[in-house]
């Protein structure tokens, strides 16, 4: 993403931050936001293994972790720093757990078991690489897997930042890199997740 992409990023989520914290984030509801979340846990268990959640917005994935895994260790990262101070205030005292401000597309990343990836790719981008690019680079730095969601295109009208995305053309990239990765696109209607394991 360009600056002028990622400062428009800033400005949606900044003027909606005085609305529930779901609206910051983008989702319609919180409804909407814990469906994706129980979607991750199709792949299996995370316990006892490091997650990253790159875009981690307020943090919400990590109580949503302590609720069904054990000794996890929880890295969030955000560029903005409103989220990352509002993070780190309601969760930065749950042991392993830690919240940078960051852009995850230019950062260093450390190394860790599993790579996260939820809402937070949807964004539009001219660079037509845009999502090949995170998806790879999340693959990289991922020791055993990498969960994401994005939007269905067949069903999600594209806005002046959010895009979706044709679920069978990222399932065949995914399958580039992880030949057995797999899609479920059966918990919300304009939107998927898919699983890539090491």
């Amino acid at each position: 993403m360009n600056l002028i992409e990622k400062a428009s990023v800033q400005s949606f989520h900044r003027q909606r931050l005085q609305g529930s914290t779901t609206q910051a984030l983008g989702y319609r509801d919180e409804s909407s936001q814990k469906l994706r979340f129980e979607a991750l846990l199709y792949w299996g268990d995370l316990s006892n293994s490091s997650i990253l959640d790159l875009g981690c917005g307020y943090g919400d994935l990590r109580p949503f972790l302590c609720d069904h895994f054990s000794d996890t260790i929880y890295l969030g990262v955000d560029f903005l720093k409103e989220f990352i101070e509002a993070a780190t205030q309601t969760y930065g005292h749950l042991p392993n757990t830690q919240f940078f401000q960051s852009d995850f597309l230019t950062a260093g990343l450390p190394e860790v078991d599993f790579v996260i990836a939820s809402g937070s790719l949807n964004y539009r981008s001219e660079n037509q690489l845009h999502p090949w690019q995170s998806i790879t680079r999340m693959w990289e730095i991922a020791n055993k897997g990498v969960i994401f969601n994005l939007l269905d295109a067949n069903s999600f009208r594209p806005t002046s930042l959010l895009t979706g995305y044709m679920p069978e053309q990222v399932l065949d990239f995914a399958k580039q890199l992880d030949p057995h990765a797999e899609i479920r696109h059966d918990y919300l209607p304009d939107d998927f997740t898919i699983y890539m394991r090491k």
